[in-house]
């Protein structure tokens, strides 16, 4: 809904002054609230966040009424829900986007510069919580078009109980590729109910996000920079990289069966290792509960420098916002509010992920000694140092390729492709794709 143009006046006057989270004006307070529609996606992970968002948003901001749009699978289903919406000018007002698509939306001149509407309010980013690092990961071309939201990264998840059945020390484990999948083999070797582990590798976009660790690891690159081409078959860190992916299913016991399946067996106590996302943690030690003891250690490394792809999301204003002054306004306080101090607790306490927000690590209310106590998730924490971004190809096939990615690495995977006959036909088809 829309108000009054003296109020829609008072409201933005009264944004710009602070992060605006708590407005006392009575003019506000009476005025017909602001309706903002937010988009973001995976219910199964941020519904709970997003509805303890909404309360508390709406509680200090009595001037505006959230409207969240039916959430989105993915963030692959979530990009080209928004590109569809931009062409018939229905798009959300906030818009909750997966890293690599920023560059899609970027181009497009979708997502609103947050750096003046921060200007306005006579504060800076770093005051609010938002380090240098952190604002990077939400910048384009100079522009800082978003904030980060919920920031993960993979790391190792491994049923101790296994490991020690099969000689292992679960308080000393391997780091490295090679030391994990020995284990995994010999937990796979316990019998036909067992699996020795797990990393997804779906012909979805997460396939390849996940592959990108596995190759980042390596010391590797997805495309060199200023190619306009790929050359990976013969790339030892892409031969090392897809090798792993055979080296797990024939040596580490990783079965050919769906995402679900393999989850569900780790959660059995089943599988020896999962090296997923962050993301999965408090859905792990919830469903696992004493059924068997959860440890987490590093994601593994096959080189000293090696580093791991940032995933999640961002929260971004679109162009649609701007076409009613209250309504961008309202989203600003969204945006700050939902990845601020109290937004990242949320994040951090509900569903796992890595702090977005410094001053709620400095909040004995919120973050300050959480992680202390939490040995499994700090893990993910302790490896923000080696993150890197989360790399698209280029143009506008760029998710297809990750499609074609997860596609090589099933045939990999299920034993219909080498890995060299992978990396031959993959070279192909991501040229064939690229702009």
């Amino acid at each position: 809904m829309r108000i009054a143009s003296a109020t829609r006046v008072a409201v933005a006057a009264a944004g710009t002054i602070s992060l605006g989270l708590a407005l006392s004006s009575p003019t506000i307070a009476e005025a017909e609230p602001v309706e903002l529609v937010v988009q973001y996606t995976q219910p199964q992970i941020f519904d709970g966040v997003f509805e303890a968002l909404k309360a508390e948003f709406e509680a200090q901001n009595p001037d505006v009424t959230v409207t969240f749009r039916g959430a989105q699978a993915n963030y692959g289903d979530n990009v080209q829900a928004l590109l569809r919406e931009a062409v018939v000018g229905d798009m959300p007002h906030v818009n909750y986007l997966g890293l690599s698509h920023l560059p899609t939306v970027a181009d497009r001149g979708l997502a609103v510069d947050l750096a003046p509407l921060m200007e306005a309010d006579g504060e800076t980013f770093e005051e609010n919580g938002w380090t240098e690092s952190l604002q990077q990961v939400g910048r384009f071309d100079g522009q800082q078009l978003s904030l980060p939201f919920a920031i993960s990264m993979s790391l190792t998840y491994y049923n101790a109980d296994l490991v020690r059945q099969v000689g292992g020390d679960p308080d000393n484990m391997p780091t490295d590729w090679d030391g994990i999948i020995e284990l995994a083999g010999k937990i796979d070797d316990l019998g036909p109910d067992y699996a020795g582990m797990y990393l997804p590798y779906s012909a979805n976009w997460y396939g390849a996000w996940y592959f990108q660790g596995a190759l980042f690891s390596n010391g590797g690159e997805m495309m060199l920079p200023g190619a306009a081409e790929v050359a990976i078959a013969d790339d030892p860190a892409w031969q090392t990289a897809m090798g792993l992916y055979d080296r797990m299913a024939e040596e580490g016991g990783m079965m050919a069966v769906g995402d679900q399946a393999q989850r569900q067996q780790f959660i059995a106590g089943r599988m020896g290792f999962v090296i997923d996302s962050i993301s999965r943690l408090y859905n792990f030690e919830e469903s696992i509960g004493d059924r068997f003891e959860l440890l987490t250690s590093p994601h593994p490394m096959g080189v000293d420098d090696g580093r791991l792809p940032t995933g999640g999301n961002l929260a971004m204003i679109t162009t649609a916002a701007e076409e009613d002054p209250a309504v961008l306004d309202a989203a600003w306080r969204w945006v700050k509010f939902s990845t601020g101090p109290f937004g990242t607790t949320q994040v951090i306490h509900l569903v796992g992920y890595t702090p977005v927000n410094t001053l709620a690590l400095e909040d004995p209310d919120l973050l300050q000694g959480y992680f202390d106590t939490r040995p499994n998730h700090k893990t993910a924490v302790d490896q923000i140092s080696v993150v890197r971004e989360w790399f698209q190809f280029p143009g506008e096939n760029g998710i297809e390729i990750d499609t074609v990615i997860g596609e090589h690495l099933e045939g990999v995977v299920d034993d219909s492709l080498t890995p060299e006959e992978a990396l031959a036909s993959l070279e192909e088809d991501i040229n064939r794709l690229l702009p």
